[in-house]
């Protein structure tokens, strides 16, 4: 389905035809055009259907030229060539859908169903242990790759912009730019998340590959959000059967603090960078997922959540502080990377912190880089799981 851009006219002047930029697409310096008789007619089908398919606009001008069946397939590529040049224009955007019909790759993480679309070589092998054989049911969300620059920008509502990324918000769709990831020109998700198109380059060294995978994840906790299910940038360890998160600013050192649990206490290891929660028969579980920051620390299982340590500094001696109830929320809050570019999304990981900080234990530690660290908060979690 293509539909007409906005900030986009189609105006006769002097008997010729012209479709003309206003608002923002002169200020952003956008181009008009002339277009002839079949050109014109053409757009007024579109914008005035609100959209339309090649299908259509092929019957409709075989129909309006007197032209047989037996034409179209000459008469479609034309029009396919004129909707492309007005693509690249920014004039004309397409709807987002599936193309291919055969997945690459499917995998399962944390209960949702992702199927790839693409050349395997582009795909990390951080998949690989997600990855289901034989999938039985439809995807949550379906992710495509094109290995070709998109047929035009997309304009947009500004909701976030960093040196990381910038998300531009469409009538029908996310629009995300990666400026530091060379291989990946654009990615452009439906807004309920279902369906992901990057547009890419072909590359497949370890890098392009490594890029890709980061970017998924960004696609993978919006389904996920939308299905109830949050992520805390935090490392974790497995104690006495429940996952503990460790969370901190940058340097506050959380994977120093779960090394040295790991060292002393020979606790396993869950995840070095990133945990994802939610809710399954009221306790909070911790799911295996693949993201896990430069640690290469992961896993594929599954865990109830124990408690989350919020960590800071002292340069003298290892203590937990209390914290207020809107204190817990918050500082939850902060560690929390789910998508927030919208309000709506903002409050769902609001109720979702409420939720954890009702639950679990959050403790606040203030503490050195020494083991005595450990055994503070060791202490403290074998005296809350004694029986009162």
């Amino acid at each position: 389905m293509f539909k007409c851009q906005e900030g986009y006219t189609l105006r006769k002047i002097k008997g010729v035809s012209y479709i003309l930029p206003f608002g923002q697409q002169i200020a952003d310096q956008r181009k008009g055009t002339i277009l002839n008789e079949t050109s014109a007619f053409l757009w007024n089908v579109i914008q005035h259907n609100e959209g339309a398919d090649l299908e259509m606009l092929t019957e409709m001008l075989a129909r309006r030229y007197g032209l047989a069946e037996e034409n179209f397939p000459m008469l479609r590529e034309d029009i396919l060539d004129f909707l492309r040049q007005l693509q690249s224009m920014g004039m004309l955007t397409e709807t987002l859908r599936l193309q291919s019909e055969e997945a690459s790759l499917c995998i399962l993480i944390a209960g949702l169903r992702l199927h790839f679309h693409g050349a395997s070589q582009l795909f990390s092998g951080y998949f690989d242990k997600f990855r289901e054989m034989n999938p039985a049911k439809d995807a949550d969300q379906e992710i495509e790759f094109f290995t070709t620059p998109p047929a035009s920008k997309s304009y947009g509502k500004v909701l976030l912009r960093n040196s990381d990324m910038t998300i531009l918000e469409n009538p029908d769709r996310y629009v995300i730019l990666f400026p530091q990831m060379s291989n990946i020109h654009q990615v452009h998700m439906s807004l309920d998340g279902s369906y992901v198109r990057f547009y890419c380059t072909p590359e497949t060294s370890e890098s392009a590959q490594e890029n890709i995978f980061h970017a998924i994840r960004l696609f993978f906790l919006f389904a996920a959000q939308k299905h109830g299910k949050f992520a805390i940038h935090s490392a974790s360890i497995l104690y006495k059967e429940k996952a503990w998160l460790f969370s901190g600013h940058s340097g506050m050192g959380k994977s120093t603090h779960t090394q040295m649990w790991h060292d002393l206490l020979q606790t396993p290891y869950l995840n070095g960078d990133l945990n994802l929660l939610g809710m399954e028969n009221s306790k909070i579980i911790v799911y295996g997922i693949p993201w896990c920051g430069t640690s290469g620390i992961y896993t594929t299982t599954d865990h109830e959540l124990g408690g989350i340590v919020l960590l800071g500094r002292d340069p003298e001696k290892d203590f937990l502080q209390e914290l207020s109830p809107s204190e817990k929320v918050i500082r939850i809050m902060q560690r929390m990377i789910s998508p927030s570019w919208k309000e709506r999304f903002f409050s769902m990981n609001l109720d979702f912190a409420e939720k954890i900080a009702g639950q679990v234990p959050i403790l606040h530690l203030l503490c050195t880089r020494n083991p005595s660290a450990v055994y503070t908060v060791q202490r403290k979690i074998d005296a809350l799981e004694e029986p009162q």
